[in-house]
């Protein structure tokens, strides 16, 4: 009995750290105002220290992400700050990357079977197969538009048991245009610091970004189109 509910114990870790997190209000630690506070101290430490920082802060990313904390773009926009380019955005991907695989690979564990969910949502059937068959471009799709919450990707991807290198290398590859775009823009923050007294992530992440981070996910569902085409010409 104790055997078949050891796969779901590392999710369940990841659920109360989670309810932690959000019961004890540590998620709202990371402000605008605590980055206005502290950035002279943290900028020193990371000239005194930069690649115990680097470890740090990559630390800090990786659990922010797994534990589905909404803190990751202001975290991208803080490594832009404090962290010379390209580094702040090699940091953040490959933070976003563990976090992602982390909490991916705890779902896949627990649900190692997707026929459970097919007896509880019906609606499913097939879905894995038309998944797995389009797998690469269904994921780079959803990591470059932003349509879907990240770990909802990350739970889905688990549950449809997609293959662990396939997952890591398209979450590294579909965070980069964002995290680039985020990292830019966070080495204009202390412009902010001098002439403004609050700060809005909406103020970044406008409309125009939103349009352009769809279409790029659209580029991705070009082979996906094509395979069909293939498949009705030769119907």
């Amino acid at each position: 009995m104790i055997r078949k509910y050891l796969p779901l114990i590392p999710l369940i870790l990841i659920l109360a750290a989670i309810l932690v997190f959000y019961l004890g209000g540590y998620h709202r630690l990371l402000t605008f105002e605590a980055i206005k506070h502290e950035h002279f101290k943290w900028s020193e430490y990371i000239r005194m220290h930069p690649v115990l920082s680097a470890f740090y802060f990559i630390a800090l990313y990786s659990v922010s992400v797994l534990l589905v904390i909404p803190d990751a773009t202001i975290l991208t926009i803080l490594a832009g700050f404090l962290f010379p380019l390209p580094l702040a955005i090699l940091y953040c991907a490959v933070a976003e990357t563990i976090g992602a695989t982390g909490f991916f690979l705890a779902a896949r564990t627990a649900f190692p079977n997707i026929d459970l969910f097919k007896k509880w949502l019906p609606r499913i059937h097939g879905w894995d197969e038309k998944f797995k068959e389009y797998e690469i471009s269904s994921l780079l799709f959803l990591r470059l538009s932003h349509l879907l919450p990240f770990w909802i990707v990350n739970l889905a991807a688990g549950i449809f048991q997609v293959r662990i290198f396939t997952f890591a290398w398209t979450t590294l590859v579909g965070v980069l245009p964002l995290v680039t775009f985020l990292s830019i823009g966070g080495q204009g923050l202390s412009h902010y610091f001098l002439f403004y007294t609050h700060f809005s992530i909406k103020e970044i992440f406008t409309l125009k970004v939103k349009i352009a981070l769809i279409g790029l996910g659209c580029l991705s569902l070009i082979p996906l189109f094509v395979t069909h085409w293939k498949k009705k010409k030769k119907g």
